[in-house]
């Protein structure tokens, strides 16, 4: 018998906490075994007391309360070590996603046969401004790694336990799950959800220039992690050829009898060169360490 293990993150929730389990208990109650596991992050408000009242409800709630707000990787990583089902589910506290949708997308793992189905917003009912960042942050994500995905941020995702075992979340890298579990090699596919306007609370998530330093990793640690010299090496060759470009372009000057000592071009030139070189061998540097450990 399948049980479902539901994870929900949640900072400074307690306004939509309760709403939330009005929702989401008789989806639950529609599988056989289940559990509930809310994973307070740092919360400030009342969050941890109220999710402590409803496990004194339902003994199938566990609470886990970071002491800190460590964001919702550590929130999403802390949820997946408690939870004991085959089926894992994660659902934001917002109530902007429907939980009637859960499912919806577990019988799908079955039925597409699958390893993880990630909800993807039909109707996004969020401001202007974060509906067209979140659409430029995918398409950014999307080319680096050669993938498709509409939503990649929806809250709403199911995953086979063997999914979620494989995942290590830091930072925003909670952004990127579906392409993770593509470069893992799992299978993940998108079914369409409902999405409501935010009526308790504030949003925690928006535009983050951090955002752009975890697509950086994404990319070295799963299109590059065992050939790091093909991205450093690109780049560091890049930049050495516009420094040397920028010295022959000098070289041409002096010949013609022009003083080039005193201009600043010439010091970018130099710069370039050494900044392209530093990379290569950071990338060389880096495919020797990978030999090394191979060889251990």
């Amino acid at each position: 018998m399948t049980k479902l293990s539901c994870v929900v993150p949640a900072y400074n929730e307690a306004a939509s906490l309760p709403h939330l389990w009005t929702a989401l208990r008789p989806v639950l109650q529609s599988f056989a075994d289940w559990e509930l596991i809310i994973v307070s992050d740092g919360s400030t408000d009342h969050t941890v007391s109220l999710a402590k009242d409803l496990q004194r409800q339902d003994k199938r709630i566990k609470v886990v309360d970071l002491r800190r707000n460590q964001g919702k990787s550590a929130a999403l990583m802390a949820g997946f070590a408690a939870a004991s089902g085959d089926v894992i589910v994660t659902l934001d506290a917002d109530l902007q996603d429907e939980p009637q949708e859960i499912p919806k997308l577990v019988a799908a793992l079955d039925a597409r046969s699958v390893d993880m189905v990630g909800g993807c917003k039909q109707i996004r009912r969020d401001p202007f401004i974060k509906i067209i960042s979140s659409k430029i942050f995918n398409a950014l994500a999307n080319r680096a790694m050669g993938t498709d995905f509409r939503d990649l941020n929806c809250g709403l995702k199911a995953y086979r336990r063997e999914v979620v075992e494989t995942l290590d979340l830091y930072g925003d890298l909670y952004r990127f799950i579906p392409l993770l579990a593509t470069a893992q090699g799992w299978r993940v596919v998108e079914l369409p959800v409902t999405h409501r306007p935010r009526q308790y609370g504030v949003s925690k998530y928006g535009l983050r220039l951090n955002g752009a330093f975890d697509l950086l990793s994404l990319l070295l640690i799963t299109r590059y992690r065992w050939r790091p010299l093909h991205f450093f090496g690109r780049w560091g060759t890049l930049v050495t050829m516009v420094g040397l470009v920028i010295l022959v372009y000098l070289t041409v000057l002096r010949w013609q009898g022009q003083s080039i000592g005193d201009r600043p071009l010439l010091i970018f030139g130099v710069l370039f060169v050494l900044a392209g070189l530093q990379l290569f061998f950071t990338g060389l540097l880096g495919d020797l360490i990978l030999q090394q450990r191979s060889r251990k």
